[in-house]
Formats: C-alpha cells, sequence, structure tokens
C-alpha cells in the first residue's frame, strides 16, 4: 500500500486527508490490488459492480457495442480515478460496458461494507464521495448533448457555447480538457479534431492558444 498511497491522495474523495490519515484509513478496511496486462479485457458488459474499484496505475477504455455492432469509446481513464462509483449503490450495478486494459494497470479494490462504515463515521468522505459521482454524471451528460450533433464542427460550437455560458458568458473562454480528452468527448479522432480547430480558426470564428479561446463569431 505504501508504494500507492501517493497517488491514491490525488484522487478527488480523498483530496481532504493526510497521508497519515490514509494510511490510517486503509489500516482499517478490507482492500485487496489486481493487476492486469496491457490488452486485458477487464471487465464485460453486464458484470456486477460490488466493490469500489480504484484505478491506482496504467490506463483503461470503457467501450460499447451500437445496434449496429460499431464498437463506441464512451471513456478514457488514466490513474488515480474510481471506475463505475456510481454504480456501487445502485438497484442495478450492471457495467454498461465493456473495460479495456490499454497499459498495465492495477486496481485496487475495497469491501462496499467497509466503505460504507467509513462513510457513517466520516461526512468528509462521503461528502467528496458524492461530488466526484456528481461530476462524473456532468461529463457523461455533456457528452451525451455534444453527441446529439453529427459534425466535428457542430460538436464544437456546442461545446463552446456551453462553456460561455457557464463562464460568466466571457469571450475568452479557458478550456478544461486536453485535446485528448476533447476527443474522447465528442467520439472523434485527435488529428480530426484538430484540423477541425485548425479550419475554424483560419475561418475567424476564434482565435485559439494552448487551452484559451477568444470568440469571435461561432457558426456550424
Amino acid at each position: 500500500m505504501d508504494s500507492y498511497i501517493d497517488k491514491i491522495g490525488k484522487l478527488k474523495i480523498f483530496k481532504n486527508f493526510s497521508k497519515a490519515e490514509l494510511m490510517k484509513i486503509f489500516g482499517n478496511v478490507r482492500y485487496s490490488i489486481k493487476k492486469f496486462s496491457k490488452g486485458s479485457l477487464i471487465y464485460t458488459s453486464g458484470e456486477k459492480v460490488e466493490k469500489l474499484m480504484i484505478l491506482i496505475e496504467g490506463e483503461v477504455i470503457t467501450e460499447m457495442v451500437d445496434f449496429n455492432g460499431k464498437i463506441l469509446e464512451v471513456e478514457r481513464m488514466k490513474s488515480p480515478d474510481i471506475l463505475a462509483s456510481a454504480l456501487l449503490f445502485s438497484k442495478d450495478n450492471f457495467l454498461p460496458v465493456d473495460v479495456l486494459a490499454v497499459k498495465d494497470v492495477a486496481i485496487l479494490y475495497i469491501e462496499k461494507e467497509d466503505l460504507i462504515r467509513l462513510f457513517q463515521s466520516n461526512n468528509v468522505l462521503l461528502l467528496s464521495f458524492l461530488e466526484d459521482i456528481g461530476e462524473k454524471f456532468q461529463f457523461v451528460t455533456a457528452k451525451l448533448r455534444v453527441n446529439a450533433f453529427h459534425t466535428i464542427r457542430e460538436k464544437i460550437t456546442m461545446y463552446l457555447l456551453n462553456l460561455y455560458n457557464q463562464q460568466n458568458k466571457s469571450n475568452e473562454l479557458t478550456i478544461p480538457l486536453t485535446l485528448e480528452e476533447l476527443a474522447n468527448l465528442f467520439g472523434v479522432t485527435r488529428p480530426s479534431l484538430s484540423r477541425a480547430f485548425s479550419q475554424m480558426q483560419k475561418e475567424g470564428l476564434f482565435v485559439k492558444n494552448g487551452d484559451k479561446i477568444i470568440l469571435r463569431k461561432l457558426k456550424t
């Protein structure tokens, strides 16, 4: 555990705890660590989520198959992160996606009963956990909203308009995601997204500099 505790401390649900406090927490819960090699199918759609799963090493992608048999990448997650946290306390706690290892992966599991006991004795941890679930729900909602549009230009425009409304309707926006994360959100390749950004900038719709964008005008 000592070798992973610093990574675990970077998780949002443990952000308010010192290293000593985290060591004490994990000294009082049942946990196990399982490793998976690159390319492994870690979980398949339909499996039950019965323990808290913390990705403490590596990177995974979640995928699902649409009605036409096309494989869709839903999310790409890098350590440290929590997998399927909302499903743990759901009545229908079945994974809707396949989980695959992009790199060698290590996952730490905490027993559900022990997690409940921690929540009962520590309101700060409970609130942090709920906040994390809320943020993940917002990400999924944003992805569904963006993917309702067909072209990459439409997805970019919708995303920037949402940022505009969230960031006090300022024409200077800060994009909180990397280009790779945006590509995953939009369900497109990174090169295609980069080309679309470049073309829209050439047309004078905005000026992009790193994670900063100054809006001029937007159209799809």
